[in-house]
């Protein structure tokens, strides 16, 4: 049986960088409403129109789904670092014995 080996750095990173992406995502703004009006023919301004509306519902499903997921790690990571400090401690208890 082999032993469980836990990256920290990896889980730390990877949680930073969900955060950041979340952070861009949120920081998006809806630019394309203002300039609907720029676009002269109905069907090209009613797709532009779609698509920023598409675009603002994904974004903002992605940015509750990065920070899911950011959640998830930070919540690995502490468990993780409880265990090793658990295992840590039960070491010290019994060598001073």
């Amino acid at each position: 049986m082999g032993d469980l080996q836990v990256d920290y750095y990896q889980l730390e990173n990877g949680s930073k960088v969900a955060g950041d992406l979340k952070a861009e995502f949120d920081g998006i703004e809806d630019n394309v409403s203002g300039s609907l009006d720029v676009w002269s023919h109905d069907a090209v301004r009613d797709a532009l129109g779609d698509f920023a509306g598409n675009m603002d519902y994904n974004r903002k499903k992605l940015s509750q789904k990065l920070e899911d997921c950011k959640g998830k790690m930070d919540a690995t990571l502490q468990a993780f670092r409880d265990a090793d400090q658990e295992l840590a401690d039960s070491f010290d208890q019994e060598r001073a014995q």
